[in-house]
This record gives structure tokens, C-alpha cells and sequence, in this order.
């Protein structure tokens, strides 16, 4: 018995890697943030975990958000990276072939 009533806490749960978590962790990669450098990144890989984790719909639906609104952050604040267009990639091609 507790010493707030009656109920015992359930037992801590393990949080899992599924998923959401690969998708996340390979988003931050794309975006070249560093989690360890990065607390909003770091929160989103928190989050991710949480959401493979869940046992209802209600933590799912929680959790998300607060992941969305975290990825919003890092993706604002993540550095521009260059990435070529279909022209440049065209482009590139067209030099390929004539070279």
C-alpha cells in the first residue's frame, strides 16, 4: 500500500526504438542536426520513443504533437543545405553524357 492510497504505481516502462524513432533519428540525419548539440532534436528522438511506446491512442495523439511542434523547431533552425533542383540534376546529367 502507498502512502497516497491504495493504488500502487504501475511498474516504470521501458521505452522501444520502433519507427517513428528510425524516421526521426534518419530526418535528423537528412537535416544534419546533431541530437547531442540540439535540445529540440533531442526532445523529437524523446518523443519518437515515447510514440513507439504508447499503450493507448491518447499518449499516441500527445506524443505526436509535441513531436510535430518539436520537428517544426529543428527544421526551422536546422543549417541550409544545398540541394540541387530536377535542372541541376538534369544538367548534371547532360555534362555526364557529353563528357
Amino acid at each position: 500500500m502507498s502512502m497516497f492510497g491504495d493504488k500502487a504505481s504501475p511498474p516504470p516502462r521501458r521505452l522501444r526504438r520502433g519507427d517513428v524513432h528510425k524516421a526521426t533519428e534518419a530526418e535528423l540525419g537528412e537535416l544534419g542536426v546533431d541530437p547531442l548539440t540540439n535540445s529540440q532534436a533531442s526532445a523529437a528522438l524523446r518523443l519518437a520513443k515515447e510514440i513507439d511506446s504508447a499503450r493507448d491512442a491518447r499518449e499516441v495523439a500527445s506524443a505526436s504533437r509535441e513531436l510535430r511542434q518539436a520537428m517544426q523547431v529543428v527544421r526551422a533552425l536546422a543549417p541550409v543545405r544545398e540541394r540541387g533542383d530536377k535542372i541541376d540534376e538534369l544538367n548534371a546529367r547532360r555534362q555526364a553524357r557529353g563528357a
